[in-house]
């Protein structure tokens, strides 16, 4: 096992998959240049394989591709690593992804062309923990409506679904797992960052 006594702490490493060679070669650029760790991959099979071998903190993958889907791949990694933070990034993305991609367990959806400064913003977040709130107004938007942020309606639309789910099961969190098919863990993150509390019944 090789030791690096110049650097005692690993540095924040993604796997980004994207099968559009010239995006994920310029956003795998721009994040090492500040500091973030990149494994890329250009196929969902490609990516299954680094996650096998290398130490991944994060996944960033584009929700179309060719072949195997990023909600596909995602299912699959989860199998590999249950609790990896997932970010997915779409050009075009319908409600029916949105839910999809929560069951998942995604921490963040973006809109494609996904600007460098943005992502490099959600991954420094994820990092450390999401340690501050988010933009608050993302949580009162419209969900249908398409003059809107996508990644607002995405948090808007994953408040709504964990407060009914809430509701519905009388704040029972174990029935609120597995109504929404997503682990103890990610409940609990989406809950924290949404502002969301949990009102339990005896």
């Amino acid at each position: 096992m090789k030791e690096n006594k110049s650097q005692p702490e690993s540095p924040f490493t993604i796997l980004l998959v994207d099968d559009d060679l010239d995006v994920l070669g310029a956003n795998a650029r721009f994040l090492r240049l500040n500091q973030i760790e990149v494994v890329i991959a250009d196929s969902a099979e490609i990516a299954l394989e680094r996650l096998k071998a290398d130490r991944i903190d994060a996944i960033v993958t584009d929700l179309r591709m060719p072949g195997t889907s990023g909600l596909e791949f995602t299912a699959q990694a989860r199998i590999i690593r249950p609790l990896i933070p997932v970010v997915f990034f779409s050009g075009f993305a319908t409600v029916a992804d949105v839910v999809a991609a929560m069951r998942l367990g995604a921490v963040d959806f973006l809109e494609k062309p996904v600007e460098p400064e943005h992502l490099l913003s959600t991954l420094q977040a994820l990092e450390h923990r999401y340690d501050g709130t988010i933009d608050t107004r993302a949580l009162h938007v419209d969900i249908n409506s398409d003059s809107e942020p996508f990644r607002y309606r995405v948090l808007a639309y994953e408040k709504l679904l964990i407060e009914e789910s809430l509701m519905k099961h009388d704040g029972h969190v174990g029935r609120v797992i597995e109504s929404l098919k997503i682990n103890r863990r990610t409940l609990n993150d989406k809950m924290r960052r949404l502002g969301i509390t949990r009102q339990t019944h005896s």
